[in-house]
């Protein structure tokens, strides 16, 4: 399935697709998605940003930014990050549909961010995000450390209310508290519903809203190549 928001990326931004990074991305990509029975497996692409991010959308592609990737100081750390993004696309989380054959890069960034981020998908893909690491045999507290570098990084920006929290309600919950929820989850031995999920995220008025812009701008993109 062609992803133009990937096409308008790799286009637009230098993509690392030698050396160490990019083999860890596909290493530990590779790694989390073995045996995963639904689904065509996602990539994960290095990208030359200037932020500390890490993000996926539309398609099947998970961007990590090089500045964000090279802090982390091993598999087990990237692993998190990358199994992050996984389980957004595995809790249904992300729509199928992909508005962005008629809008920039920039707006389909915009909207996923103000319709699909919420705290509850955040820590919800966090548990998911530990029992998938475990499952690939990775060690769970050397991957929390990945939220430990965004910790520092926020710090670094002079962002502590994104470390410690405040009454601002934010798209993501504070680091601090992410950390505690993870530890907890794997003591717990408990497991994200993932059924449950998909569910629900169906029946979100957002969601809705989100399909039937990639409906209709599905729609208008074909009318457009259409013949005259």
């Amino acid at each position: 399935m062609r992803d133009d928001l990937r096409d308008e990326i790799e286009r637009e931004y230098v993509v690392e697709r030698k050396g160490w990074a990019a083999q860890r991305a596909l290493r530990v990509t590779d790694r989390l998605q073995r045996g995963l029975a639904a689904g065509e497996p996602l990539d994960t692409l290095i990208v030359w940003w200037s932020e500390h991010s890490a993000f996926t959308t539309f398609g099947r592609t998970i961007y990590i930014s090089r500045r964000l990737f090279e802090r982390l100081p091993d598999d087990e750390a990237a692993a998190f990050v990358i199994a992050h993004e996984i389980a957004h696309h595995r809790l249904g989380h992300i729509p199928k549909h992909i508005p962005s054959k008629l809008l920039p890069a920039h707006l389909v960034l915009a909207m996923i961010e103000r319709l699909l981020c919420s705290p509850r998908h955040e820590s919800d893909a966090d548990k998911l995000a530990i029992e998938l690491c475990i499952s690939a045999g990775y060690d769970p507290e050397r991957c929390i450390v990945a939220l430990d570098i965004l910790s520092l990084v926020s710090l670094d920006y002079g962002d502590v209310d994104g470390v410690l929290g405040s009454e601002q309600r934010r798209s993501h919950p504070a680091l601090n508290d992410r950390i505690a929820a993870v530890r907890a989850h794997v003591a717990s031995g408990a497991r994200v519903d993932v059924q449950r999920s998909i569910t629900s995220e169906r029946e979100r008025p957002g969601r809705r809203i989100l399909t039937a812009v990639g409906d209709a701008a599905s729609a208008l993109f074909a009318l457009r190549r259409s013949p005259r």
